[in-house]
């Protein structure tokens, strides 16, 4: 048993942290799904805030130690399909009596950060080996999904709802998915400094800062984003139990669960 305690590295492992962000998550739902029917306290959503930045911590992590990263990716463009597609079927088929939106697909906004995620990788790839056209096609791909974005929206208006459903359902666009092009900067942010660790909590501290001060500091709950700082801090590098597919499974379950309980709640 000593030997055990021993071999434990200080803090959380990566299964004890996505637990405590799903936890939380519950939490942050609980209140955007029900407070329209009951008075559910502000600080559901308050404790919600560190949630999106601890799955996003914990996906590049999971990204970087990847055996397969493009299976990795299709599997979270899978996900973000199933996804997109029920929300979009209960928003249209059960649509709540208040209007309130299905908008919850965090699967999306991890997917782009992976494909960002790889596509930075290949540029270092073709920086060590000299290859700089590679490196200026590398840099040109990461510019399409926002500029794909900005023309699709632009056009909208103009095509066919089913195409337009289509799109929306296949084809994960940056300035749409759920926190939008900062979660996805986010992302590459802690992947360009995840080699050492305080540089990593650094570079999270300074990216909340300067949404603060681009918002004028009226971030609102969003500041509180914050606290996922301490409990980055105590993660120790460990993944813990295997939970590849719980997240994938539980993530939509309780948003759809809740979703659907909200509208029977507001019909009574």
């Amino acid at each position: 048993m000593e030997n055990t305690f021993k071999n434990k590295k200080f803090g959380i492992n990566g299964f004890q942290l996505k637990i405590i962000a799903m936890i939380l998550m519950v939490f942050d739902h609980i209140h955007y799904f029900l407070s329209g029917v009951y008075n559910v306290p502000i600080w559901f959503n308050y404790i919600g805030r560190v949630v999106a930045p601890i799955f996003i911590f914990m996906s590049v992590e999971g990204f970087y130690y990847t055996r397969n990263k493009k299976k990795y990716i299709l599997r979270l463009y899978i996900a973000s399909v199933i996804m997109s597609f029920g929300n979009s079927f209960l928003s249209i088929n059960y649509p709540r009596p208040d209007n309130v939106a299905l908008m919850n697909g965090m699967f999306a906004t991890i997917f782009l950060i992976a494909i960002h995620l790889y596509i930075i990788d290949f540029i270092k790839n073709n920086i060590a080996y000299k290859n700089y056209g590679k490196v200026i096609l590398g840099f040109i791909l990461l510019l399409i999904p926002t500029i794909f974005s900005f023309v699709f929206l632009s056009i909208a208006g103009n095509l066919p709802i089913f195409i337009f459903r289509a799109v929306m359902i296949l084809v994960p666009l940056p300035i749409l998915v759920e926190g939008g092009i900062p979660l996805i900067i986010l992302g590459i942010v802690l992947y360009l400094f995840r080699d050492n660790k305080i540089k990593e909590l650094l570079a999270y501290a300074i990216y909340v800062l300067v949404l603060l001060l681009i918002s004028k500091f009226n971030l609102g709950s969003q500041a509180f984003m914050i606290f996922a700082l301490p409990l980055m801090a105590l993660y120790n590098g460990e993944k813990g139990k295997s939970m590849k597919y719980l997240f994938y499974i539980f993530y939509p379950a309780h948003i759809w669960f809740l979703y659907i309980l909200s509208i029977f709640l507001l019909s009574k």
